[in-house]
C-alpha cells in the first residue's frame, strides 16, 4: 500500500544516540509501523501458521505409511475366549499351549509395514482444502484489516505531532514578539517617556509567553512520544518532516468510495463467515461413510517351535538367537469401509451450532459496515466543514496581523496604552494558532475520510513532496 513512499532508507531515520539525523518522514514512520509494532508482527506470525497448517494438511490427505519392528521376552500363557484391548492396556499374547500353563518366558520379534490410504472421501478431501485455503485468507484478511487500521492511526498521531511541533513554533515567535516589545517599553520608562506600569504589565507578557512555550513543548513531547510507540521504537526526541503540510492544503472533495466490501476492516468478517460455512460443510461430509485401500506387510518370530512334540507340548527355546530370526510372512491387501449412523444425530447438532456462529459472524458484519456507514457520512461532513473554516482562517489571520501593525504604532505614538497593545498581541497570537489548527484539520478531515473508505493511498499520494 506505501510501497511507493519508501524509498529512503529506514537507517537514516532511525533514532542515532550521538546526534545525527533522526527525522521522521510520515511514509518512513509508516514502513516502520509495519515492521516493528508487534501487534503486526504477531498477524504476521499468524499467517504463517495458517500456511503451516495448510501444508500439514496436503501431506495428511497422502497416503499413511508406518513401520513397526520389535522384540519381546515374554510368556507364552492364553485361553480361549476373546476380550477387549481397551485403549492398548491388555495387550495381547499370541499361541495356544496345549500343555497346560508354562511361566517359562521366550523372545519372540516382528516387522511390519502398513500403507493406509482414504480413497473415497464424499467430499470430505475437499472440504479440508478449502478450509485450510479460507484460513489463510481469513489471517491474511485479519493483517491487512489491522495494518490498515493501525496506519490510520500512525497518519493521525504523525499530524498532531507536526500539529504540536507548529504550536512550538508559533509560541516562540510569539515570545520573541513580546521580549521586542519588552525591550522598547523598557527604554522608554528608563528614559521616564513611559510609566511604570506599562514595563510590569510587558514583563508579564513575557512570562505569560515563556509558559505558553513550555506548554507546548510539553505537548509536542507528548505527541511525538505517541508517535514513536505506534511504529515501535518510543523517543521523545525524535523529529519530525517535514512542516510543508502548513504551505498547501489537499484536493478537495475525495471521490465517493469503492464497494464497501472490499474495506479492508469489512474483508476479515467476510472471510470469518466463508469459513463458517467452510465448517458446515466439512460437518456434513464428516457424518458420512469412509473407504480406504489398506496394504501391509508383515514378519514374526518367536523361540516357541510351530510343531508339537510328540507328548504334545512344545519346545521352548528360551535364547534370543532362537527369537529374533523371522520365520514366517504375511501380507494383507484390500478395501475398507467405516461409516457410523449415529455420527447423523451429532451432525445435526453441531450443524445446528456452526450455523448460528455463521449467524453471529453475519451480524457482526453487518455491525462494522454500519458503523462505517455512519463514519463515511460524518467524514464528509468534517471534511466540507474543515473546508469551510480554511477559508475564513486566513482572513482572521490578516486582520490580526493589521490590528498589531496597528496597535503598536498607535502605542509607539501614544494614542493607545499597554492594554489594547497587549489585546491585539493575543488576538494575534490566537490567530496564528487558529491558522495551524485549521491547516491540520483539513488534512485529519482528509484521512479521516479515507480511513472510511477503506484507500488510505488517495490520501497518501497528497502528501507534500
Amino acid at each position: 500500500m506505501i510501497s511507493c513512499w519508501t524509498g529512503q532508507s529506514l537507517a537514516q531515520s532511525a533514532v542515532n544516540p550521538a546526534g545525527s539525523s533522526n527525522r521522521i518522514t510520515l511514509p518512513e514512520a509508516l514502513e516502520m509501523a509495519q515492521t516493528s509494532y508487534p501487534s503486526l508482527r504477531g498477524k504476521q506470525a499468524t499467517i504463517r501458521a495458517a500456511e503451516a497448517d495448510a501444508q500439514m494438511l496436503n501431506l495428511a490427505l497422502l497416503p499413511q505409511a508406518g513401520v513397526q519392528a520389535q522384540t519381546l521376552n515374554a510368556t507364552s500363557n492364553q485361553v480361549r475366549g476373546a476380550y477387549v484391548s481397551n485403549g492398548g492396556l491388555l495387550l495381547p499374547i499370541s499361541g495356544v499351549r496345549t500343555d497346560g500353563f508354562n511361566n517359562q518366558a521366550t523372545w519372540t520379534s516382528g516387522v511390519s509395514m502398513v500403507v493406509d490410504w482414504e480413497a473415497i472421501t464424499f467430499g470430505r478431501r475437499q472440504a479440508r482444502r478449502s478450509q485450510a485455503r479460507l484460513a489463510i485468507e481469513q489471517a491474511n484478511a485479519d493483517y491487512e484489516g489491522e495494518l490498515f487500521t493501525h496506519q490510520v492511526r500512525v497518519c493521525d498521531a504523525y499530524l498532531l505531532a507536526l500539529n504540536a511541533k507548529k504550536s512550538v513554533d508559533i509560541q516562540t515567535a510569539n515570545l520573541q514578539r513580546a521580549q521586542e516589545l519588552q525591550r522598547i517599553i523598557r527604554a522608554s520608562t528608563e528614559g521616564g517617556l513611559r510609566p511604570g506600569i506599562d514595563s510590569a504589565v510587558a514583563n508579564a507578557e513575557v512570562a505569560r509567553a515563556r509558559l505558553q512555550v513550555l506548554e507546548s513543548q510539553q505537548v509536542a513531547q507528548q505527541q511525538v512520544l505517541r508517535l514513536t510507540e505506534l511504529i515501535g521504537q518510543p523517543n521523545p526526541t525524535a523529529q519530525l518532516d517535514s512542516m510543508a503540510f502548513y504551505n498547501q492544503l489537499p484536493q478537495l472533495p475525495l471521490a465517493p468510495g469503492s464497494n464497501p466490501a472490499l474495506h479492508p476492516q469489512l474483508r476479515v468478517f467476510q472471510k470469518t463467515i466463508e469459513l463458517g460455512r467452510a465448517n458446515e460443510t466439512l460437518l456434513k461430509a464428516g457424518a458420512l461413510p469412509s473407504i480406504s485401500v489398506l496394504g501391509s506387510l508383515q514378519g514374526r518370530g518367536s523361540g516357541i517351535s510351530e510343531q508339537a512334540q510328540p507328548d504334545g507340548t512344545f519346545r521352548i527355546d528360551p535364547s534370543l538367537g532362537a527369537g529374533l530370526p523371522l520365520r514366517s510372512y504375511n501380507y494383507i491387501l484390500g478395501v475398507t469401509a467405516i461409516w457410523r449412523p449415529t455420527d447423523l444425530w451429532r451432525t445435526k447438532y453441531a450443524l445446528s451450532a456452526q450455523k448460528e456462529r455463521v449467524n453471529a459472524s453475519q451480524q457482526a458484519y453487518d455491525q462494522q459496515a454500519l458503523g462505517i456507514q455512519a463514519a463515511s457520512q460524518n467524514a464528509i461532513l468534517q471534511l466540507q466543514l474543515a473546508q469551510a473554516r480554511a477559508q475564513q482562517a486566513p482572513l482572521q489571520l490578516d486582520a490580526a496581523q493589521q490590528a498589531y501593525i496597528q496597535s503598536q504604532a498607535r502605542y509607539e505614538s501614544g494614542l493607545d496604552n499597554i492594554q489594547a497593545l497587549t489585546q491585539t498581541s493575543a488576538l494575534l497570537n490566537r490567530a496564528e494558532v487558529d491558522q495551524a489548527l485549521v491547516t491540520n484539520s483539513v488534512w485529519r478531515a482528509l484521512l479521516l475520510r479515507a480511513a472510511t473508505v477503506g484507500d488510505l493511498d488517495s490520501f497518501l499520494q497528497q502528501l507534500p513532496r
